[in-house]
């Protein structure tokens, strides 16, 4: 496994291997390496010839200077991890490589999950596609690694390649998970333990809204309803949003038929935390 630190490199490697038709897997990463970024990375070992992760904490993505300076880093850690797993490469760009000073040219979705409650600020999105797209464009994957936890950032990826014309595929693998039923996610670092056992009410409430599809409800706001009775009994945790939308528009769903993505995003403590399933509707 090598690791890579400067722009240069990277392209140089990708661009050669490109010549010998290799596929390349991209799993992007801001540190923290979890169980979702090992299965992640599994996944693209099994899809692809090469595997690179990048460990790159873009200050774009971010709400605030406060919530980047405290952002977990521990690189030695996350390497050790990665290794592991098989990787071929790890890249690792200095943020002042990535974004110099004069850095002022950005990619943004418009008008895509604008109507969706919960949706984070544009400022952050921008800062995530345009993160994303200087990656794809320097590593040039065949295919990108995503998980259904982030099902929002997958479909608002796959809405900019496909603009694009990037020729990159985003591969959404499922949730890994607690056997709480509490998805893996960075922002779990910042839970308490009692905090972590409350949290896992997230995945109990998509079930429970899964359940009521199995039982043949197919009304968004009746599934809404059910996911809010859920997170309310847990003292914890409150709902900052939960929404049932089409996974490839985004588009709000309001009576339900064939593949529904249903997200939830809830606050546990200080911590904002979000999940999101995909749920078939049976046919009648």
């Amino acid at each position: 496994m090598e690791i890579i630190n400067r722009l240069s490199r990277m392209s140089a490697i990708s661009a050669k291997l490109l010549s010998s038709d290799v596929q390349i897997g991209l799993v992007p990463t801001m540190g923290v390496i979890h169980p979702g970024h090992v299965s992640l990375i599994e996944a693209a070992r099994k899809m692809t010839d090469l595997v690179v992760v990048s460990i790159f904490v873009s200050r774009m993505q971010f709400h605030s200077d406060e919530e980047y300076l405290k952002y977990p880093r521990d690189f030695t850690k996350d390497v050790d991890l990665v290794s592991q797993q098989n990787v071929d490469y790890v890249f690792s760009p200095a943020e002042e490589e990535m974004f110099p000073r004069d850095f002022s040219t950005y990619v943004q979705v418009e008008r895509f999950a604008e109507k969706l409650p919960g949706i984070p600020q544009p400022a952050y999105l921008r800062g995530m596609t345009t993160t994303v797209l200087k990656m794809i464009h320097i590593v040039r994957p065949s295919f990108l690694f995503l998980g259904l936890k982030d099902a929002l950032r997958g479909a608002i990826l796959r809405k900019m390649i496909r603009d694009l014309n990037l020729g990159t595929e985003v591969v959404v693998t499922p949730v890994a998970r607690h056997p709480s039923g509490l998805a893996y996610g960075t922002r779990n670092y910042f839970l308490t333990e009692p905090e972590k056992a409350a949290a896992a009410v997230i995945y109990r409430s998509l079930k429970a809204a899964e359940e009521a599809i199995a039982h043949g409800e197919r009304q968004a706001k009746k599934l809404i309803k059910e996911i809010t009775r859920v997170l309310a009994s847990e003292p914890m945790a409150r709902l900052e949003y939960a929404f049932v939308a089409d996974p490839e528009t985004l588009e709000p769903v309001n009576k339900l038929h064939g593949t529904v993505l249903i997200g939830v995003g809830a606050r546990i403590g200080a911590n904002e935390l979000n999940d999101s399933l995909l749920a078939e509707t049976p046919a009648e």
